[in-house]
């Protein structure tokens, strides 16, 4: 979120020499457009002393959003926590308290005049209107910052003249790398023979280590691949591990097929570039527990409606199964260079694989599946959270992402799946892995790496 609104440093006031008065913390005027509050519903406290203003049209849009699959839930999130304020307080066009930090909120009828804005600007859309709102508050003297998920907004915004923010509430910190799942460590000769002979060990300082932590651990005399447990042991990770025929060539792809094919781990997240393995392994994993361990009755493959520049499905002619080619084709691809083609016929006729769109998900519970959520940069994190809230009994999800590529404007590079991960990480029915080494040309290899820096 812009950082979360903090009060004003306390300092002299101008001219004194003696004394030293406070003055009173400044008081901004946060004006939030609809995607924050889609992305997190109960945005409207987290702004500490601050003032929030939601234009009329925010309303308009959430009540818009109140049946989409993916983001009803939140707009109808949205307006019960309003209601709510409407019925303690009464009407909201004046400014109502929110928080325990003296905030308030209101919902903003007037200052709605675009003129305020340049000629270019004035589209009549709701855009526009977000905007003149800003803009005329801003001209009246008030210290506006924008607040929202959709870059293009904020670009807008910028180019008038007003501050803008990234809504970046409960994500991880601007400099934080990301959890790796991965980690060094040194050790004695004496800890790596006793854990090649019993395959377990105890060392103090995987004691504080997240649960699933992948292991290098280094000697003077060698080296082994572990991860830390459920109990907090240190467990050997053999090299020979393999899932429907592919084994993990690097120390990651090894950590991360011991995670997929542990039953006692119900979530799995694969990060990475493109070309790092991630899709592969998560397919072949299904298709083990599927058809030689007989763990899950089927493989179903969950893709985000978001092609390449963000073209929506709704767009492109055709029966659901024709529009759905496109997204399934990268799927059955993945599988073409594992597997021979009658394999996959035998997948498809058997029923064994489901390639559909993220869309499909509401209003299901999935039960004996081995679930795949492809391409999961592009989801926001409470729709991300809702999938999750799908998997039924028997079931395990794997979410693969790489957030260089994501197509969505609305989620942020720290936002979305990385959340995710960093509210879940420890958990014993979790576990993460950052995929490093690449499996496709070098030319795919030098593209991918320079996209990764050209990201903003």
């Amino acid at each position: 979120m812009p950082s979360q609104a903090t009060t004003s440093q306390l300092s002299p006031t101008a001219g004194s020499t003696r004394k030293k008065k406070a003055q009173a913390p400044l008081v901004r005027t946060y004006v939030l457009d609809t995607s924050v509050l889609l992305s997190d519903p109960g945005a409207l406290r987290r702004f500490a002393e601050h003032e929030v203003v939601l234009p009329v049209v925010v309303i308009t849009e959430l009540e818009g959003k109140r049946h989409h699959p993916e983001l009803g839930y939140f707009a109808r999130t949205a307006l019960r926590l309003l209601d709510e304020l409407r019925v303690t307080h009464g009407r909201l066009d004046n400014p109502v308290p929110v928080g325990e930090e003296g905030g308030s909120l209101r919902v903003e009828l007037n200052h709605t005049d675009p003129t305020a804005l340049p000629s270019g600007f004035r589209l009549g859309d709701n855009d526009t209107r977000i905007l003149a709102v800003a803009k005329n508050l801003a001209d009246e003297g008030a210290a506006v910052t924008l607040v929202s998920k959709d870059l293009p907004l904020r670009i807008k915004a910028s180019a008038v003249g007003l501050d803008a923010q990234e809504y970046r509430g409960e994500t991880t910190s601007e400099s934080d790398p990301g959890y790796s799942g991965m980690a060094e460590l040194d050790v004695l000769a004496t800890d790596l023979d006793e854990l090649y002979d019993d395959g377990v060990i105890d060392l103090l300082e995987a004691r504080d280590m997240p649960c699933h932590q992948g292991l290098v651990l280094l000697s003077d005399r060698g080296t082994a691949l572990a991860r830390v447990g459920a109990d907090k042991r240190v467990h050997l990770v053999r090299g020979d591990r393999e899932a429907f025929g592919l084994h993990g060539r690097s120390a990651e792809q090894r950590i991360a097929l011991e995670h997929l094919l542990d039953p006692e781990v119900g979530i799995v997240s694969l990060g990475g570039r493109a070309g790092t393995g991630k899709s592969a392994m998560a397919l072949c994993a299904g298709l083990e527990a599927v058809m030689e361990r007989r763990q899950h009755k089927k493989v179903v493959v969950f893709r985000p409606l978001f092609a390449v520049g963000g073209q929506e499905l709704g767009y492109l002619p055709g029966s659901e199964s024709e529009k759905m080619s496109p997204w399934a084709q990268a799927v059955f691809d993945t599988l073409g260079a594992m597997t021979s083609r009658d394999v996959i016929d035998e997948v498809l006729d058997r029923g064994m694989l489901e390639v559909l769109p993220l869309t499909h998900i509401r209003g299901r519970s999935l039960h004996d599946s081995f679930v795949i959520v492809d391409e999961a940069q592009s989801l926001e994190r409470n729709v991300l959270l809702t999938v999750l809230s799908r998997i039924g009994a028997n079931s395990k999800v794997v979410l693969t992402h790489d957030i260089a590529q994501r197509d969505n404007l609305r989620v942020g590079r720290h936002d979305g799946v990385v959340a995710v991960i960093e509210k879940l990480k420890g958990h014993p029915l979790f576990a993460h892995v950052t995929l490093t080494r690449s499996e496709r040309s070098p030319i795919a290899a030098l593209v991918t790496e320079m996209l990764e820096h050209m990201t903003v």
